[in-house]
């Protein structure tokens, strides 16, 4: 599954790309149909290759690679023949030296500050690893539920990102601060009803992930929601201005967000080895989200009162 995976990083990257290039065009709509019909392919091609043509663990992840691969054509088509078709020249297709380090000095950093957050990730989990098997169901089953109430927190993070370069380049500073107001508003609201929903159907959700299991486990899982909730704004905030800091160019700023967030959950590891345990397990991401948001807020004032918004 590794190999067919590695194998289909071209195709991953083709869609993330070209779904990128159409929101920076003010277009977000397509390429979240293109997302859903790609997603929709997935599960057919899974049920397809695993059920019908018996190939397990591989079909599951050619079913990925070829549902990613359709929905990059899709994003592709939407540029040559949508309703704001580029028209492409030979001197299009030049190399720009130029242009090249621009966005190899944005792009690098902002993946180094993802590894930097996946390493914290991993040191939390060897943590979780050593209380038990019970403990390690009840937080992965947990903290698949708490994606999904936060994934949309980061994809408004994501289209902050978009907003803030846009602006950025037109010198618009009045549209800049408006926007990190109203994203910041956005986010808290959301907060607030996501906590509503989770507080009201948490029971019902581990029970679906985790079945009628250990007591215990549900249990924990149960601790887990209901501490990690309580820190939903701080979540949506930290999305708002790391994106914001990202969106004006100033990925290095956004690096060390990333070492914020890896010493948060180093801490909430070595604390979840003394009698703390479990509790220090859920609050490991609050406390790097926290620590993160702390750090991005005093950058991006700094950012702002240095005059380094100016293109």
């Amino acid at each position: 599954m590794s190999l067919i995976s590695f194998i289909g990083i071209p195709a991953n990257i083709l869609f993330n790309y070209s779904a990128a290039a159409l929101r920076a065009f003010g277009d977000a709509i397509h390429p979240l149909h293109f997302l859903v019909f790609s997603l929709i392919v997935n599960v057919v091609l899974d049920l397809l290759f695993i059920c019908q043509f018996h190939l397990g663990i591989a079909g599951a992840a050619w079913a990925t690679v070829i549902s990613e691969f359709i929905g990059g054509l899709l994003n592709l088509s939407r540029f040559f023949w949508g309703q704001n078709q580029l028209k492409l020249t030979s001197s299009d297709w030049r190399i720009s030296w130029a242009k090249l380090k621009r966005m190899c000095a944005i792009g690098l950093p902002m993946g180094f500050e993802y590894s930097v957050s996946a390493i914290g990730a991993i040191i939390m989990q060897d943590a979780i690893n050593q209380l038990g098997s019970a403990i390690m169901a009840a937080q992965s089953a947990a903290d698949k539920i708490r994606q999904l109430f936060t994934l949309p927190m980061e994809s408004v993070g994501a289209a902050m990102a978009t907003y803030q370069a846009q602006n950025f380049g037109a010198r618009n500073r009045d549209r800049i601060k408006r926007g990190i107001l109203n994203g910041c508003l956005i986010q808290i609201i959301y907060s607030f009803g996501a906590f509503g929903i989770l507080w009201f159907s948490r029971r019902t959700l581990v029970t679906a992930i985790l079945g009628n299991g250990s007591p215990t486990t549900t249990a924990s899982a149960l601790q887990y929601l209901t501490i990690i909730a309580f820190f939903f704004p701080v979540h949506g905030l930290l999305m708002i201005f790391r994106n914001t800091i990202q969106g004006w160019g100033h990925s290095f700023y956004a690096i060390v967000s990333g070492f914020g967030e890896l010493a948060g959950r180093l801490v909430a590891s070595l604390l979840a080895l003394t009698p703390l345990g479990f509790v220090a397990i859920c609050y490991a991401n609050p406390l790097a989200w926290l620590i993160s948001l702390i750090y991005c807020g005093f950058i991006c004032r700094f950012i702002s009162k240095r005059g380094l918004l100016k293109p």
